[in-house]
């Protein structure tokens, strides 16, 4: 038979799942690492927590920065320059202190947070590293104080005078997305160089809204919850329009969103009625619904990247148990869990960058993973001779997988696993 006949043959019933390559997050240091956040260049931040919490950077293979002044202290954020955001505290009831940290070493305690008594979090950061914040007057209060830090204009807290303020997100020119309480109702805000524009009144929203993410455009994200149902909304600032994205029906609970900076959109929420559900949204595709297996008891968005691929956290029945998973090309996610090393119990996603690399957990250990090219067995971004002799050099093998040699996963290398590479040859897209 002809081989050019049999390569497409092969090519046409191999299913290929995702493979990736595996990066041990690790330390030699003594103690348990707790990581937060990953950015474009798999830069780490979190704690090293040990005879106490330390802030730490991570990079390359080992912490290449540690927070030793405080008691205790974590990394929350890190963006693309390298300059993450971390709190720490010298004790119970103390105000936290926001620190700013590189990979090269160096921190520095830049605030006090003034009346945070220990109630602090960070939710975002820009790349010029100013970092956007919430206190809370204590557990379970829903009394919340937003604030921004930003260079040499310092801390500034956002309109400290109303009843309550939330920040969600900063933009390059240090806007601030988020809600303020106006007579017990919660308004989408902007706030800007000390000035609040209430988005809900500009925009006639009706019930409680919340401005979420900025995306690179300067469109914002909204959602609002009126006449029992949520919608969420593109608003765009320059001629104050909106671009409905979708409508949760009655019955829609738990609804979680999460957006991308080229205005990707990814939704999980359940309902009494479906369960639970995973979707996305652009605006070239539209509202896309994943099929989700029967199995899944729960399911919870993590990121979604510019490329349209959705990390997410999923309870697997009939045991719950937490399962990383992510959802891409296929009309469904997919596990990732047998792509950890150490077969854990459990796994989860902790974060994806916009690159699609996945930070994950699985069981106590962490990993980074980059999704690999079918047949690229020396990782080049190209199959090639090279390729063909790695393939050769392990021929008849049983002990390779299908992320190696034993491309099409049937146990043995052989001549299926050549045709495959054969018929992938050239550069990986």
């Amino acid at each position: 038979m002809n081989i050019l006949f049999l390569i497409p043959c092969y090519l046409l019933s191999f299913v290929n799942q995702d493979c990736f390559q595996v990066q041990p997050v690790m330390t030699e240091l003594t103690g348990t690492l707790s990581i937060n956040t990953m950015n474009n260049n798999r830069l780490l931040t979190g704690m090293l927590d040990g005879s106490s919490n330390n802030m730490i950077v991570w990079s390359n293979g080992e912490i290449v920065t540690r927070v030793t002044t405080f008691n205790d202290s974590f990394g929350v954020l890190i963006n693309n320059n390298g300059v993450a955001a971390g709190l720490g505290s010298h004790g119970i009831s103390q105000d936290d202190q926001l620190i700013l940290a590189n990979e090269f070493g160096d921190f520095d305690v830049v605030a006090t947070i003034t009346g945070s008594a220990g109630w602090s979090s960070l939710t975002a950061m820009n790349e010029k590293g100013s970092v956007v914040g919430n206190y809370s007057a204590g557990s379970g209060s829903s009394e919340w104080q937003a604030f921004l830090w930003a260079g040499e204009a310092g801390l500034q807290f956002i309109e400290p005078t109303s009843e309550m303020t939330y920040a969600y997100d900063i933009d390059a020119q240090n806007r601030v997305a988020g809600q303020v309480l106006i007579d017990g109702s919660y308004h989408a805000m902007l706030w800007e160089n000390g000035n609040l524009t209430d988005l809900a009144t500009l925009l006639n929203l009706k019930g409680h809204s919340t401005a979420r993410y900025f995306n690179e455009a300067g469109q914002v994200l909204i959602s609002e919850f009126a006449n029992s149902t949520t919608t969420f909304y593109w608003y765009e600032p320059s001629n104050n329009t909106l671009i409905e994205i979708y409508e949760f029906p009655f019955g829609s609970y738990t609804i979680r969103a999460l957006a991308s900076k080229d205005g990707r959109v990814a939704f999980t929420w359940s309902s009494a009625t479906v369960g639970p559900q995973l979707a996305k949204w652009t605006e070239a595709e539209g509202f896309e619904l994943a099929t989700l297996p029967k199995d899944i008891a729960t399911i919870s968005a993590i990121a979604i990247s510019p490329d349209g691929t959705v990390a997410c956290n999923a309870l697997m029945l009939p045991f719950y148990a937490s399962i990383a998973m992510a959802w891409s090309e296929e009309n469904f996610p997919e596990s990732l869990h047998s792509q950890i090393p150490d077969s854990p119990f459990t796994s989860s996603v902790v974060a994806l960058n916009e690159n699609s690399q996945l930070l994950v957990k699985g069981d106590a250990r962490y990993w980074i993973l980059t999704e690999t090219c079918i047949a690229d067995l020396d990782n080049s971004g190209v199959r090639d001779v090279a390729d063909i002799l790695t393939l050769l050099g392990v021929w008849g093998q049983t002990n390779q997988d299908w992320c190696d040699a034993d491309i099409d996963g049937n146990g043995i290398v052989d001549v299926s696993d050549l045709l495959i590479l054969i018929g992938n040859w050239g550069p990986c897209e």
